[in-house]
């Protein structure tokens, strides 16, 4: 059950991913592209829970999934800190 729950947070984060980029191409806005970034790392990072916890237990990837969370949050730190100017 929590390998079928994994999954559907990454396919989550990934379609958001994709729509936030397709709507950064269709508008132009910078924003949506640091949102894109963001919600394709923490998809990334969804993936790596799933391979952490479903087809390699007995590896340790938290770190792993806890860089890619922090770059995640990091690249939409930056952006709203950019776009902010």
């Amino acid at each position: 059950m929590n390998a079928t729950i994994y999954s559907l947070c990454a396919l989550a984060a990934m379609l958001c991913a994709i729509l936030l980029g397709l709507g950064a191409r269709r508008v132009r806005s910078r924003m949506l592209v640091w949102s894109a970034i963001c919600f394709a790392l923490l998809a990334a990072a969804n993936i790596v829970l799933v391979l952490d916890f479903v087809v390699f237990p007995g590896l340790a990837l938290w770190p792993v999934r806890q860089g890619l969370s922090l770059l995640a949050v990091g690249s939409l730190v930056y952006g709203l800190i950019v776009e902010e100017r």
